[in-house]
């Protein structure tokens, strides 16, 4: 039996129609990428086995954490070199390691600042910090200082007693340096000497605003 005039007949997901979920999802342009950027205190794990002589002799206490001068590290760093006592070398600090791991993980880039070596001997602490970083973790804009970086000693003792030895490097000295400046460095924040010139400034007038400059 046939009925008369023209059967309207629509799909019931009709492929012409946006799905209405995905209609929230704007797509991306090269505008409104962003990437993860971190500041850190560049540190070097360091591991080595040591008699409990060599404790005693640099003044640390087994089985403690102890914060020591950075002549006290280069002296300290060099006997272990010498007497190939050194393990394991490991790039560290919190923020690197996020950054490293979430490069690893989502196979995205992520920005690293802080300061690095500007004489970087091969096999040495500098060296090992670059290579056991993810190639996703852009280093570009690490600033280049004379002497070393910060450097966390494990000495494992003959028991097995673990003691460290931290020497923060030239961070911390060079923050409190330039923030000694104009009171705009000042209202930049930790860590926002490391930033490079486009984004100091930003953050510069960010806090000229709020205070209603």
């Amino acid at each position: 039996m046939k009925f008369p005039g023209k059967r309207k007949s629509k799909h019931y997901f009709p492929v012409n129609a946006r799905d209405p979920l995905l209609q929230q999802i704007q797509p991306e342009n090269e505008s409104s990428v962003s990437w993860v950027v971190g500041i850190d205190q560049t540190l070097v794990d360091i591991e080595a086995k040591v008699d409990e002589a060599f404790i005693v002799r640099y003044g640390l206490s087994a089985g403690h954490s102890l914060v020591i001068e950075d002549d006290v590290a280069e002296a300290l760093y060099q006997e272990l070199v010498r007497n190939n006592l050194i393990t394991h070398q490991f790039a560290g600090g919190t923020i690197g390691n996020t950054m490293h791991n979430y490069s690893v993980l989502a196979d995205d880039r992520s920005v690293l600042l802080g300061v690095m070596c500007s004489n970087i001997e091969i096999g040495g602490y500098a060296y090992r910090y670059l290579c056991n970083t993810s190639s996703r973790t852009d280093l570009n804009y690490l600033q280049g200082v004379d002497g070393a970086i910060g450097r966390c000693f494990t000495l494992i003792g003959d028991s097995g007693e673990r003691t460290f030895a931290i020497s923060p490097g030239p961070h911390e000295q060079a923050a409190s340096r330039k923030h000694s400046g104009s009171g705009d460095r000042r209202r930049l924040g930790a860590g926002a000497d490391l930033l490079p010139g486009p984004l100091q400034a930003g953050r510069a007038d960010a806090g000229r605003h709020d205070e209603g400059y």
